[in-house]
């Protein structure tokens, strides 16, 4: 019998278990299994691209991060895939649920900084679909503004015939604090308007996040042995799409 020498996993995997529940719990554990935490835009990616309902009926956190600014609060930077988000552990020290960071941090964000005044009502609410292709705050969060004009259209339409939502895709972020803070942002599920914010907080007992293989993110699957094949496809039906490497 020869020797079985391919290996195969999943390439999207959630890291909540019965007794693993906070972000700061699980993030320890994605990186220990060489993932990346997942960003926005690859949730979304997933919501348009996968025929499982999971990716749309459950809110999904990731690793984009918003960080606050303490000295003007009405201040705000988006952080794409944030380094600092993936050091987190159960003994980070946070405020209110936000990790504080060091100072310094905040001013060498690069990328553009946000005031909520100026924004106005297009924080904190839900929106009409003409407002989301050339939102400033959406498309830093995606990063791409073909990607986020597809998902908006074609998810507005879903949550208009489901649940006979006019607005959706609102972005709603928490106050500043004292210290410079940073919070990781959460994508709702349909069925919440697909609403992305930072209000659950890091230590909250409802975390939810994925993690996503780096095959995954490279385009490259390993090829399984029928065995591996068979039993991956019965616990992750149409979930993974599978060549020769």
């Amino acid at each position: 019998m020869g020797l079985e020498l391919n290996d195969i996993r999943v390439p999207y995997r959630d890291f909540r278990t019965d007794k693993i529940v906070k972000y700061v719990q699980q993030m320890p554990l994605l990186i220990a299994d060489d993932r990346n935490p997942i960003s926005v835009a690859e949730v979304m990616e997933r919501r348009l691209n996968s025929e499982q309902p999971d990716w749309d009926n459950n809110y999904l956190d990731t690793g984009d991060a918003v960080a606050l600014s303490a000295r003007d609060k009405d201040k705000f930077k988006i952080v794409r895939r944030a380094p600092f988000l993936r050091r987190v552990t159960s003994d980070t020290i946070l405020s209110n649920g936000a990790l504080v960071l060091e100072e310094g941090i905040y001013s060498g964000i690069a990328g553009p900084e946000f005031s909520r005044k100026r924004l106005g009502d297009l924080l904190n609410r839900d929106l009409s679909l003409d407002k989301i292709g050339t939102h400033p705050v959406w498309l830093e969060i995606v990063g791409d503004e073909a990607l986020l004009k597809e998902y908006a259209g074609r998810k507005f339409a879903e949550m208009k015939e489901r649940f006979n939502y006019d607005s959706a895709m609102g972005i709603y972020l928490l106050d500043a604090q004292k210290v410079d803070t940073a919070r990781a942002l959460t994508v709702d599920g349909l069925g919440d308007r697909s609403q992305v914010g930072d209000r659950y907080y890091l230590d909250d007992d409802d975390g939810q996040l994925v993690g996503v293989a780096p095959e995954a993110r490279a385009g490259m699957i390993i090829q399984p042995s029928l065995e591996q094949a068979l039993a991956v496809i019965n616990r992750h039906s149409g979930e993974l799409n599978l060549r020769i490497k």
